[in-house]
């Protein structure tokens, strides 16, 4: 999850300068060496999970965690390649002036991702079920409100489309879709904690 913040802050700076070809291409391969280091973490710990003294009730959701929390990593990273590439498409000056404004919708989607990783890592940290129950329902609320920029960005994209090669509606809608996707993946973790904790004190 921390690695997954430091990917989010790196991506949001690709998208505030989304016409440097350069400056994506090296931000792309920052990220990339988080994602390859997140795969390891992943790795090792699956096998932790697998080889130790669990309770078999619990492997299956130790293991979904660990898959989801590794999976936001993923999800960043391929917007990133993705940003990277259409940069990298013969674009003209209007499409240049609409993925910078494309780029302020997805930075709206990645602010919310920021407000939902730290309540991951808390819940990740604290030993009160309370305070756990109650950052799920708060990253359960954030995700709610990804789904109505996602919604009203879908809504944009398809009041414009006359107007847009079929290369420019394909990334828009599937950078919306993958955006939307970390603040989906940040919620099924936080139900799988909770799951956990649930587990435990039966």
């Amino acid at each position: 999850v921390s690695i997954a913040s430091q990917a989010n802050v790196i991506l949001k700076v690709m998208f505030k300068d989304c016409c440097n070809k350069q400056a994506l291409t090296e931000n792309m391969h920052a990220v990339r060496a988080l994602e390859k280091k997140s795969d390891a973490i992943a790795f090792k710990l699956n096998e932790d999970i697998t080889s130790g003294a669990i309770s078999p009730n619990l492997i299956d959701d130790l293991i979904e965690s660990t898959h989801l929390a590794d999976n936001i990593v993923d999800i960043i990273f391929y917007l990133s390649r993705e940003l990277s590439r259409m940069a990298k498409a013969n674009i003209t000056d209007l499409e240049l002036h609409q993925e910078v404004e494309w780029a302020e919708v997805y930075t709206r989607l990645l602010n919310l991702v920021d407000q939902s990783l730290p309540k991951l890592q808390l819940m990740l940290s604290t030993g009160s079920v309370p305070q756990i129950l109650q950052l799920r329902t708060e990253i359960e609320a954030i995700e709610e409100t990804g789904d109505d920029i996602k919604d009203a960005g879908f809504d944009k994209l398809y009041s414009m489309a006359s107007d847009l090669h079929f290369l420019q509606f394909y990334h828009y809608s599937e950078m919306l879709h993958k955006s939307d996707d970390i603040l989906d993946t940040c919620e099924d973790l936080s139900d799988v904690l909770v799951s956990i904790v649930t587990s435990i004190l039966k």
